[in-house]
């Protein structure tokens, strides 16, 4: 039987690729030079969202003119301008000027990152990169890890090591069936809801996860953490692990890590830090004294999607003893075995995905490109917005700080509001498209907050944050 040649139906020809690159080439310079102008919340056509979402799969296909032309008339517009200078409601960064690239370079070669004979030279890179995340806490030559879709996977795949760990040899083929005592996790009331979600998701229940009370500063109180785990023991529960945050959700708290890690190593459980918000910090002298303690720990998840200013997504674990990733998430059914070898690693036995794209190319571009020492500058500067803007707050006698600025946050409330008038306010400052906060609770009080993660923010921006929401307060009942 003679087959026939290839159908060319899904392939571009040489010039086609060129006039593609040309067109998005040329969308790209003209949307960054336009994005300051454009309301960073849409008001948005609604008839033309729900034609999309009605209309039916098509049959025939259309040129690369047309896309451009609907993505530009409908999507741009709808959209919500996160590289606009006065987005600033949570820690979701601008991208770096090459990560985009490597997004697009790493989709053309598809590399599947599960077995190293399908992407040997991605698998390198990746390492490198879990090799340089390690060295900037100290891990040791035992450390393992990989690159995850972002924080909240990397939490989970960091606290079912954890799991596993506690349940010990059995963990894979009993798991939590072996009618042992209860798994216990604690962690602060401050915590990114991704860990609940990860206690769940594992089968611990949200029942035996404890919200350890913080203190004025909304660090874990590791007072109340001993007399929890101490309560806990004494009922036939069994602690096993604890969660410190290195820059919590909502304020940029840091949990105290190194008395964490002594109190962890103590009592016999695994410390896990959720670093997906402040531990890349660790670049900036301002933050290495303190960030380096999370090296004392068993795991940390990452978040190069912030501080290294890649587009999502890109998050990372990093394990002290690789074995114990493996322990959780090897698998090898025949179909997957094949040769093994010294240099290589089998990224599909560290996580939970079989199927991983080479999100590590667009994070060790951004470094290879930029340099480790832009990023100190960067993160300095977010800082140093984030002073300005507490600064300019403790000046105003019609704003209040909700929180001491910690990292890159602030978050404020209108003085003569109560809660629902400064929510009227937040809402009525994003709907007017001239910029985008989000919502604060700080001490059971609401108020609004603005993270520095914007590489086009000025202080200009941000006077004009202040006098746009002095305005909109003034005409709020």
């Amino acid at each position: 039987m003679q087959l026939e040649a290839p159908p060319s139906d899904l392939l571009f020809s040489p010039d086609e690729h060129e006039r593609a690159w040309e067109l998005f080439a040329d969308f790209a310079s003209r949307y960054l030079a336009s994005v300051a102008a454009r309301p960073v919340y849409p008001e948005l056509d609604r008839p033309a969202l729900r034609k999309i979402m009605q209309t039916p799969m098509p049959r025939s296909g259309t040129s690369l003119v047309e896309l451009l032309e609907e993505f530009e008339a409908v999507i741009v517009p709808n959209a919500t301008h996160s590289a606009h200078p006065r987005f600033l409601p949570y820690v979701q960064p601008t991208p770096n000027a090459i990560a985009p690239y490597a997004d697009a370079v790493a989709s053309l070669i598809s590399q599947n990152c599960n077995l190293w004979h399908l992407s040997p030279s991605a698998n390198a890179v990746e390492q490198t990169v879990v090799r340089w995340f390690a060295d900037l806490y100290g891990f040791p030559s035992s450390t393992g890890g990989l690159i995850t879709s972002g924080g909240s996977a990397a939490n989970l795949v960091g606290l079912t090591a954890a799991r596993d760990h506690a349940l010990g040899p059995d963990a894979r083929t009993r798991g939590l069936q072996g009618n042992g005592p209860p798994l216990v996790l604690y962690t602060s009331d401050e915590v990114h809801s991704s860990i609940d979600k990860a206690v769940s998701i594992l089968g611990i229940g949200t029942e035996n996860l404890r919200h350890i009370p913080t203190d004025a500063a909304f660090r874990m109180r590791i007072d109340l953490l001993e007399a929890a785990l101490r309560r806990d023991r004494a009922e036939g529960r069994k602690p096993f692990c604890v969660v410190g945050s290195a820059g919590t959700v909502t304020t940029g708290s840091v949990d105290p890590i190194r008395e964490l890690a002594a109190f962890c190593k103590q009592e016999g459980l695994w410390l896990h830090i959720d670093g997906a918000y402040g531990a890349l910090t660790v670049l900036s002298q301002r933050y290495r004294a303190e960030m380096s303690a999370i090296g004392l720990a068993d795991s940390v998840s990452l978040d190069p999607h912030k501080f290294l200013f890649c587009p999502a997504e890109a998050g990372c674990v990093l394990v002290r003893d690789r074995a114990h990733l493996r322990h959780a998430f090897s698998a090898t059914p025949s179909y997957l075995t094949m040769s093994e070898d010294p240099d290589f690693i089998d990224f599909a036995n560290y996580g939970p995905q079989l199927t991983r794209s080479f999100k590590a190319l667009k994070v060790w571009w951004s470094l290879k490109r930029f340099g480790a020492d832009a990023y100190v500058r960067v993160i300095d500067r977010m800082s140093d917005l984030a002073a300005y803007m507490a600064s300019a707050i403790e000046e105003r006698a019609d704003l209040e700080l909700l929180a001491p600025v910690t990292f890159n946050c602030v978050c404020f409330r209108v003085r003569s509001l109560d809660d629902a008038g400064n929510r009227t306010v937040l809402k009525r400052l994003v709907d007017s498209g001239d910029a985008f906060l989000g919502p604060a609770s700080v001490n059971g009080r609401i108020g609004l907050r603005a993270c520095f993660m914007n590489l086009r923010t000025s202080q200009s921006d941000i006077d004009f944050i202040l006098d746009r929401t002095g305005e909109i307060a003034a005409g709020t009942p």
